[in-house]
């Protein structure tokens, strides 16, 4: 008969005392959990417990716990002494006992304790008890066994005699009763610590494990025992699970011990069993833990697993186990555990080659958290001063090193034992990359070559490219560009250029972080002056393709800079040795001007960015090696950077302008940016130079331009330039030189040509986007200019002036009251209605984003709004509908769908609206058409069935008036929304509206309803058999 399990905590010293719910009704619970029940020991311990109940009304007492307790073991004391005693009733009360028993005060249980003992030795001796009875004694001898641990703290000889019975169940051959002797131990055990009662308990249990030892060994330490003691020995490896890490230290390391002789059985059911207390032990925070002895065991089963005599099934967990055992055992000692590393390491090189996935991803995990956590920075040094004090290491005299050894081992995965795990190995070998550092280059030589050959292998035969340059990245990130280069050498001098190693350029473009800008000044441009002399030459020859070819690795060298930016170690000491070059460059070689602009606008961001302490966190797959360039930006070596930044900005700024200039077009806008970021570092008066000098230059344009009868192209052009440079300057200018910009793109806001208008415009956006303080301080005049400004707005130069609207109304949303801002909503509403009709689409996306951020000014309660304000400006643009040309009518059509889909709230005013758009649904007019039926598709799928129904027959009415048109796009449209009805508000309401002469189209509709249904279902068997056969092709495997 099964037990009869009941929802308890584990037995603590606390959870003995006696609890705040302890009158509550034992019978109640019981009859509430199992009242129910078919099963016969159920309805048996009802009945008892029933009887006892009954019992206690008949004779007027209340059910409490003790009521239970004594009417339990008077009843247990009658059963037993029957001449057959009914299992039932035994494993009834005892389930009852051991309920009651945790609710009795201490001091009951102390002064009965005799009574109660010997009641509960003669039921579970009884020939009579079953499974139930015996796990619910147990519980209840637990529990006297830690109430009697918290009264006599220091009497053994009071508690031993029940302490060993209690232990005697830990090999009874009942599974269910062993394993819950196992926790009452664990239990007892937890309550005996910090007491005199907790090593003669631990003693107990190995002296019980030594004696079932020489059993199964053959030699008996008294001859009644017989011949047993095998099955013994392996309950108690059970137990140890859970009291291994209880035990006293003398015990703890005595049982380890006796592990040994064990582990060298290599029987696959006696390691298992030790393995998993040894990894249960590993958890647990166990300081006394003899750290050789648990090394021993450790090493004995890395080399079961190197001997091959370890199962399939057990190297999954064996490997766990070596991470978590090393671990402990570095936390322990540190010199043992290094020493026995490359034993262990060999081990998960052995599994990594077994072919089994599980296996296989514990032995990584293993591998790469042992590196992290083993391998430190002294173990490290010693192999380095070794090599180092050898000079020569091809005539050492001395053996490897620890981590030579460790790192051998490492080199080996990448051999072609290991093919199929390649992937995997890459990540081991990045592990130790990275642990390494900069002295990767004293260990990894080896490895870095076998990686460099790899990428030799065809694609056909080498599928794990990506993984390769990602180890290969790690290598980089280590060592240094220096030595990388160094290590593999990129052969730029090869005659032939198919040998030029050109897949190092996007590794070393990504990869690049914390690297020496000397390093790139001195090596990297040496290269490019080496490289274009041999393309002039080439060309001299007469061989342009090859010499083309050689210009491609010029540009490739300098795609480097960026990377070497990143971080660099030596910004203060040697950037004025490199700005010499990059303005050389930038003025003579205008294909690299991009990466050159971008290289310098790292530099400057993030220096900035350090200095105001902007965090900005990266998913890079080099992080740590960000976050170890970035360590070495003190405060002080950010300062020094920044200073000389600063000192190099004029110079800089003067050349980049030149360029501007004389530049047909700036690309990306790089030329723009990277002189906005000198000009935020740079001195207020080189900025304020530049910028005036640039104001003069534009004033002198304007007059020529005003003084000629037609401005020409060129004269277009160049005031054009002038503004996006004098804008440039914005990060660095003061108030009055930002008015002074204000001022001189006035007139050009006005101006006849679209060119010139635009410029003006985007200038003006930039100002009011960029510069604080100054749309509060000229807010009216700003309103009022634009006002003016609106009949002379040229259609390029549209978009832009969306754009300051757009910042001028939401500043006007943060600051002013709700009459001023409708008052300036109203003012400029038509205007930006009429933006969402553009042929441009950036100005109607602007025109769009300006309807939605005034909704949620209007709407947002956190800023400040209301939902009356969002209606009320709802309808300010539904009054466009009332307007006299189509242009307007479809506009407005535009904007109440995009703020019926943003805002749900106004799904409901937008159905109140469709009586409306049937009635413009009437007309002739494509364009009006076209935007209703755009609102008509955001209101169907955003109401509810209930609001549709009541417009459901005039909607339908009023689309099928399109249906026979000419146009394929409108009938397209038309069946989509009704498809969407159907599915909205079902097949029958539709086909109740439906006109006769167009059932056709609606029985066309559920076919192909039914189609799709058809074939997402077929879709769906197909992928079920799918993977139902991959699982039966695994299993089978």
């Amino acid at each position: 008969m099964e037990a009869i399990e009941m929802e308890e905590p584990p037995l603590t010293p606390t959870s003995t005392a006696f609890d705040d719910d302890a009158a509550a009704d034992i019978c109640t619970s019981i009859l509430t959990r199992f009242g129910n029940s078919t099963r016969e020991d159920h309805q048996h311990l009802c009945a008892v417990i029933g009887g006892m109940a009954q019992g206690f009304k008949d004779q007027n007492l209340p059910p409490s716990p003790i009521a239970y307790f004594g009417a339990a073991c008077s009843s247990l004391d009658r059963i037993l002494s029957e001449p057959e005693p009914s299992g039932h009733m035994i494993d009834a009360l005892l389930t009852i006992l051991s309920m009651a028993v945790r609710k009795v005060s201490p001091a009951i249980l102390v002064k009965k304790s005799d009574l109660v003992n010997g009641l509960l030795v003669r039921a579970l001796l009884s020939s009579s008890l079953t499974v139930a009875g015996a796990v619910s004694g147990l519980k209840c001898i637990a529990h006297l066994l830690i109430v009697g641990s918290r009264v006599n703290h220091n009497n053994w000889s009071d508690i031993s005699q029940l302490y060993g019975f209690l232990l005697s169940f830990a090999t009874d051959s009942r599974p269910k009763v062993r394993r819950q002797s196992h926790l009452r131990l664990r239990d007892v055990l937890q309550s005996f610590q910090g007491t005199s009662l907790h090593s003669p308990a631990s003693q107990g249990i190995t002296d019980l494990f030594k004696r079932f030892i020489l059993l199964a060994g053959g030699t008996k330490p008294a001859a009644s025992e017989g011949p047993k003691g095998s099955l013994e020995v392996l309950y108690l490896l059970d137990a140890f699970k859970e009291c291994l890490a209880l035990m006293s230290t003398k015990n703890k390391n005595e049982i380890l011990e006796l592990f040994k002789p064990l582990l060298g059985l290599q029987n696959p059911v006696v390691t298992r069993r030790i393995t998993d207390g040894l990894y249960r032990l590993c958890l647990e925070s166990c300081p006394d833990v003899s750290p050789q002895i648990l090394l021993d065991q450790l090493c004995l089963l890395s080399l079961s697993v190197s001997n091959n005599k370890t199962s399939v099934d057990d190297m999954t967990f064996t490997a766990r186990l070596l991470n978590i055992g090393m671990a402990k055992v570095y936390s322990l000692n540190r010199q043992m555990c290094v020493i026995k590393l490359p034993t262990v390491f060999s081990a998960l090189r052995d599994i990594l080659g077994s072919e089994h996935e599980e296996a296989i991803h514990a032995a990584v995990n293993a591998f790469k958290s042992l590196i992290h956590a083993c391998i430190d920075e002294s173990l490290i040094k010693q192999g380095v001063d070794q090599i180092v004090k050898n000079g020569n290491m091809d005539e050492r005299r001395s053996g490897p090193t620890v981590i030579e050894k460790v790192c051998a081992i490492i080199e080996s995965l990448l051999g072609y034992h290991y093919t199929p795990v390649l992937d995997l190995a890459f990540q081991v070998v990045s592990a130790m990359f990275d642990k390494l550092g900069v002295y990767s280059s004293y260990f990894m030589r080896g490895t870095l070559k076998s990686l460099a050959d790899m990428e030799k292998l065809p694609d056909e035969d080498f599928p794990f490219r990506k993984e390769l340059h990602e180890c290969l990245g790690m290598a980089l990130v280590a060592m240094g560009p220096e030595t990388f280069i160094g290590f593999l050498p990129l052969n730029l001098e090869a005659e032939d250029l198919s040998e030029v190693n050109v897949w190092l350029f996007p590794i070393l473009k990504q990869y690049t972080i914390g690297a020496r800008l000397s390093f790139f000044a001195e090596s990297i441009l040496g290269m490019v002056e080496v490289i274009r002399n041999k393309s002039r030459q080439l060309e001299s020859q007469g061989r342009i393709f090859s010499s083309r070819s050689t210009d491609a690795l010029i540009y490739s060298l300098w795609s480097l800079l960026p990377s070497f930016c990143n971080f660099p170690s030596d910004t203060a000491e040697s950037f004025n040795d490199l700005k010499q070059a990059l303005c050389n460059a930038l003025r003579d070689e205008p294909e690299i001007r991009g990466i050159i602009c971008l290289s310098l606008q790292i530099l400057v961001q993030q220096n900035k960015k350090i200095a105001e302490e902007v965090n900005d966190p990266s998913d890079s797959k080099v992080g740590t090696a960000k976050q170890r360039a970035m360590a070495n930006y003190t405060p002080q070596v950010m300062t020094d950077n920044l200073s000389v930044l600063k000192s190099s900005a004029r110079d800089i700024l003067t050349v980049l302008s030149g360029v501007f200039l004389n530049s047909a077009k700036d690309d990306g806008g790089c030329l723009q940016s990277t002189i906005g970021e000198f000009a935020s570092i740079s001195d207020k008066a080189v900025v304020s130079r530049l910028f005036l000098s640039n104001m003069h230059k534009l004033l002198r344009v304007t007059k020529e331009a005003r003084a000629a009868a037609s401005s020409s192209d060129s004269n277009s052009m160049q005031r054009a330039l002038l503004f996006d440079l004098a804008v440039s300057f914005l990060p660095g200018l003061n108030a009055d030189e930002v008015d002074v910009l204000f001022n001189a793109i006035k007139p050009a806001l006005q101006d006849d040509e679209g060119l010139i208008q635009k410029k003006a415009y985007k200038v003006f956006s930039i100002i009011l986007r960029d510069f604080d303080g100054f749309i509060s301080s000229k807010l009216e005049d700003l309103l009022r200019l634009m006002v003016e400004l609106l009949p002379s707005c040229h259609f390029s130069a549209r978009r832009h002036r969306l754009d300051c609207l757009y910042l001028l109304i939401v500043h006007v949303s943060k600051s002013e009251t709700e009459q001023r801002w409708h008052d300036i909503i109203s003012s400029f509403l038509t205007e930006i209605i009429l933006g969402l009709k553009e042929a441009n689409k950036k100005t109607r996306n602007k025109a769009y984003d300006i309807l939605v951020q005034i909704g949620h000014a209007c709407g947002d309660e956190e800023k400040g709004g209301k939902k009356e304000n969002l209606y009320q400006f709802f309808n300010m643009v539904a009054g466009g509908l009332a307007g006299e040309t189509p242009v307007i009518i479809s506009a407005a059509m535009r904007g109440l769908a995009r703020l019926a889909y943003e805002f749900s709230d106004l799904v409901s005013s937008a159905t109140n609206l469709l009586p409306s758009t049937f009635l413009l649904l009437q007309r002739k007019n494509r364009e009006i058409i076209k935007a209703n039926l755009g609102l008509l598709k955001v209101l169907v799928a955003k109401s509810q069935a209930e609001g549709l129904q009541l417009h459901l027959k005039s909607m339908v009415e009023a689309l099928l008036k399109w249906q026979d048109d000419t146009k394929t796009h409108f009938k397209a449209k038309i069946k989509l929304l009704l498809e969407m009805l159907v599915k909205k508000c079902g097949l029958d309401a539709v086909k109740a509206v439906m006109p006769q002469e167009h059932m056709k189209l609606l029985t066309n509709i559920r076919k192909v309803c039914c189609q799709r249904f058809c074939a997402r279902i077929r879709i769906a068997r197909v992928f079920t058999t799918h993977c139902l056969s991959l699982y039966l092709l695994l299993s089978t495997d």
